[in-house]
């Protein structure tokens, strides 16, 4: 029985220690998760967003009657960022395609995947305006 409860303790700790190794790991490494809840309706979704950008993006829902995630990266640092956006499935769908700065990305540019629960959208680029801007479109949406 001690036996047994030592292994278990052992196992714990070792769980415990490769997530503290893995969360320092993510944050030397520059990158920052970012979670945005956003409503619709009587539904709350959870958008997030990767990024080694110095501060929170800004993630906004759009308010025409196109359906897309507006993510914005302000500041005037020039530099290279990589984002990661992620939105539930059932808040964002259909054919979805990246903009930025108003201009349809070619599907080369970045990579998306959907895993049925979620859709990602992850792109590198260079930071050279005060407000770097992305919308992620689909042709169909919650709201």
């Amino acid at each position: 029985m001690k036996r047994k409860m030592l292994a278990f303790i052992a196992v714990v700790l070792l769980l415990v220690v490769t997530s503290a190794t893995g969360i320092l790991w993510f944050e030397l490494a520059g990158n920052k998760l970012y979670t945005y809840p956003i409503s619709v309706g009587q539904k709350t979704y959870t958008i997030t967003v990767l990024t080694n950008w110095n501060s929170a993006p800004k993630v906004t829902l759009s308010q025409s009657n196109l359906k897309f995630v507006s993510l914005d990266f302000v500041g005037s640092f020039r530099e290279t960022v990589f984002f990661k956006i992620t939105i539930p499935s059932d808040l964002l769908w259909g054919n979805i395609s990246l903009i930025w700065k108003y201009y349809e990305q070619n599907p080369d540019r970045y990579t998306r995947t959907n895993d049925g629960v979620y859709t990602s959208v992850q792109m590198t680029f260079t930071h050279t305006a005060t407000t770097e801007h992305f919308e992620i479109h689909g042709t169909e949406g919650a709201w």
